[in-house]
C-alpha cells in the first residue's frame, strides 16, 4: 500500500540473507551496505567480509541483529518454526525457491522489488537473459556429448562419487550448455561407483576438486573411459558454479567451453 502522498513505503534497511544465492543478488543490486547479516555458507569476498555478522540460521542471532527484512530459501515443510518466529517478531520475511534457473531469475525480480530497486532489478534481469542466451548460443548446432558431473568424491581417489543426476540444478546447466547427462534414468543426486562410470563411458567428466588440484591425476589409470582417454576431464575452479545464483550465465559459458571447447 502506498504511503501518504502516493509514495511507496520506504524500503527495509537492515537485511539478513540466509542463502548464498540471495546474498549474491543483494550485492549485485547494489545493496551490500544494507546487509547486517548473512549465512556463513556465503563465499568469502570483499562485500561479504564487510557484513557485521555471518553465522548459522539461528533465530536468537538473527533477532539480535534486529533486521527489517530476512531473505531465505523457501522452506520445504508446510510449517516452518523459523518463519513463524520471525513473523511473530514483526520481521518481514521473503522465502524464495532456488531449484532452477527460472527460480533465480524470478528471485532477482522479487528481491529487487523488496529492496525498492525494481528498476535496477528489471535492468539486471534483461542483462541476465541476454548473457544466458549468448552463452547457450555457444553450444547451438554442436553434437551433444555425454557428461558426468561429479560434485563430490573421496579425496585423492575415484571413489564415493556424488554426481549430478537428472532433475537437479546442475543437470539443467548441462542441458543449457549442450551436454547430455550420462546418468539419465537415475535420481537427482545419485551415488555412483567407479564400475558404473566405466560402464556408462562418459565423453566428458567435470570434477569438483579442491582449488589447484589436477583432477586428471585421479582418473588417469582408467583410460577405458572416453573422457579420460581423450583427456576431457575438467576441474570446477569456482564453487559458485555448483549453486544457483545471478552468475548462471557465466557458469553456462564455462560449461560450454568444457563440453565443446573454446570457440
Amino acid at each position: 500500500m502506498a504511503a501518504c502522498g502516493g509514495r511507496p513505503p520506504p524500503a527495509p534497511q537492515g537485511i539478513v540473507s540466509l542463502l548464498p544465492s540471495w546474498t549474491e543478488i543483494i550485492v549485485e543490486l547494489g545493496a551490500a551496505d544494507r546487509l547486517v547479516g548473512c549465512t556463513d555458507a556465503c563465499a568469502p569476498g570483499r562485500d561479504v567480509e564487510r557484513v557485521p555478522w555471518r553465522g548459522p540460521q539461528a533465530l536468537e542471532a538473527i533477532l539480535r541483529l534486529r533486521p527489517a527484512l530476512v531473505v531465505r530459501q523457501a522452506p520445504r515443510a508446510a510449517r516452518d518454526p523459523l518463519q513463524a518466529a520471525l513473523a511473530r517478531a514483526g520481521i518481514e520475511v521473503i522465502s524464495l525457491p532456488s531449484e532452477t534457473v527460472a527460480d533465480v531469475r524470478d528471485s532477482i525480480v522479487a528481491i529487487a522489488l523488496a529492496l525498492g530497486k525494481g528498476g535496477i532489478g528489471g535492468g539486471y534481469v534483461a542483462l541476465f537473459d541476454s548473457a544466458l542466451a549468448e552463452a547457450r548460443a555457444g553450444a547451438a548446432g554442436k553434437p551433444r556429448p555425454t557428461v558426468l558431473f561429479v560434485y563430490g568424491r573421496a579425496a585423492g581417489a575415484v571413489a564415493k562419487i556424488d554426481a549430478a543426476g537428472p532433475g537437479c540444478f546442475l543437470d539443467e546447466l548441462l542441458r543449457y550448455a549442450g551436454g547430455r547427462n550420462v546418468l539419465e534414468g537415475t535420481g537427482p543426486y545419485p551415488k555412483v561407483s567407479l564400475e558404473e562410470v566405466v560402464r556408462l563411458a562418459p565423453e566428458v567428466i567435470i570434477d569438483n576438486v579442491p582449488g589447484g588440484t589436477d583432477p586428471f591425476s585421479a582418473w588417469r589409470e582408467f583410460e577405458t573411459i572416453p573422457a579420460v582417454r581423450d583427456r576431457r576431464v575438467y576441474a570446477v575452479s569456482d564453487n559458485r558454479l555448483l549453486i544457483p545464483g545471478p552468475h548462471i550465465p557465466r557458469s553456462v559459458a564455462r560449461l560450454v567451453e568444457m563440453i565443446h571447447g573454446r570457440p
